[in-house]
């Protein structure tokens, strides 16, 4: 204890200093609500991570300088921000209140002195627990740890919950959203699918969401059951194929989800990097696929995807998934590119580099050699952003040629969630 006391007289020395040297700026700092001894318990490290985030979002350029102190009190970050004190401490008011891990988040404002919510006429916070101010019960002790740490456990669940699972479903939308789409379905046209149209694949959405949500769930709970994620996968299958009359929309991106997303999430919570995701992807595609290959030749019914696999020898997403995704995570990313552009180029390079079962399915493997060829000719070239005109022209001629990338749109779906939360990660 007389540790983190030394700790958080530290602090308050770094924040005299800080103030010293930025006397005509403001200092923010933002460290997580912890209870307890172990003030940095490694399921809230994502925390400050996310609030870091939002930070940067909502004083932009007007940040000087900002860095990460560790401490046993409780690792914080501060920020030296070019803005008048009370209007930095509404803004970060309203990132707390808008936001409901925002309760399990402590973000203090000093300028020439520590600017209260008082100042700014504004409530004080209440107690996670109960309805009396949390400053009271902290001192009185009046809830002990274990019931603290229940609450926090079921806001962080909550929060993760909805926060990725909103971002799967946005992303699914993106791809979605993009156009031209080298003879996958989009709002524009249904490509070269005939059986299906943007209709159907929001029905689909609709339908499978909540076997997505259990996908997340499996994560956050940190189980260790992946045959649990199969079973999972295959009510989504059937409640795909309801609304969708029997048409295929989602079965690659069901089997990816329920691969990624549980590693994922569980690496977000374990405060794991992008190594962690990889190995959990793996041992989940290895106990889900089992000996499957093996036997493979004794199946009575094949899929199509069984008789690629004794023909040519390529697993497709399940081969990329014993392999941990590393293709999803070899594609650069386009960080400084617009969103529906850099999606784009997303998938390009996926084109380019994976063995898209798909395009066999519905051509050859002639053809797919072809693609991959064509679109690593277009990445080297500057990808989507330098070869508008001939792209479009490509997605026209595998419209006709009844090309469809369908492994590449699913993994394009993986990638756009990583790339938009992979910040909540260890060291991204």
């Amino acid at each position: 204890m007389n540790e983190i006391l030394e700790a958080r007289e530290k602090r308050a020395n770094h924040i005299h200093e800080l103030m010293e040297e930025f006397k005509h700026e403001t200092i923010v700092i933002m460290k997580a609500n912890v209870p307890g001894v172990n003030k940095n318990p490694k399921n809230m490290a994502f925390i400050c991570r996310y609030f870091s985030e939002l930070v940067h979002t909502t004083f932009g350029n007007k940040i000087i300088k900002s860095e990460k102190i560790l401490s046993l009190d409780g690792d914080y970050m501060y920020f030296i921000i070019n803005d008048s004190g009370n209007i930095v401490k509404e803004k970060t008011i309203l990132i707390e209140e808008k936001n409901s891990l925002g309760r399990l988040v402590d973000i203090d404002v000093f300028n020439e002195t520590a600017i209260s919510r008082e100042d700014v006429e504004c409530e004080t916070r209440k107690c996670l627990i109960c309805d009396n101010y949390a400053h009271l019960c902290s001192r009185s002790k009046e809830h002990n740890d274990t019931e603290v740490f229940n609450v926090i456990r079921e806001i962080i669940s909550d929060f993760l919950v909805d926060l990725v699972l909103n971002k799967t479903i946005s992303s699914i939308y993106s791809e979605l959203d993009l156009y031209p789409k080298f003879g996958l379905v989009s709002r524009h046209d249904s490509g070269c699918h005939k059986d299906m149209d943007s209709n159907t694949f929001v029905e689909s959405i609709f339908a499978i969401k909540p076997y997505i949500k259990e996908f997340i769930l499996y994560g956050i709970k940190d189980l260790d059951d992946p045959l649990k994620l199969q079973e999972i996968g295959i009510e989504a299958e059937k409640a795909m194929l309801r609304v969708t009359l029997n048409v295929n929309t989602h079965k690659g991106l069901i089997f990816a989800l329920g691969v990624f997303l549980p590693a994922f999430t569980k690496a977000i919570l374990k405060q794991e990097d992008i190594s962690y995701v990889k190995n959990e992807i793996k041992h989940i595609a290895t106990v889900v696929i089992g000996e499957y290959y093996k036997n493979i030749e004794l199946k009575e019914h094949k899929s199509h995807g069984d008789e690629i696999y004794l023909t040519h020898h390529l697993k497709g997403l399940r081969g990329e998934a014993l392999n941990g995704f590393e293709i999803l995570f070899g594609i650069p990313s386009f960080n400084e590119t617009p969103s529906l552009l850099k999606n784009h180029e997303y998938l390009i390079n996926l084109m380019s580099v994976l063995d898209d079962t798909t395009i066999i399915h519905k051509t050859n493997i002639e053809t797919l050699n072809e693609v991959k060829s064509t679109f690593s000719e277009l990445v080297d070239k500057g990808g989507y952003k330098s070869n508008v005109k001939l792209i479009k022209q490509i997605s026209d001629d595998y419209i006709k040629r009844n090309i469809s990338p369908g492994g590449s749109a699913d993994l394009l779906v993986l990638k756009i969630i990583f790339e938009e939360l992979k910040y909540l990660l260890q060291d991204c």
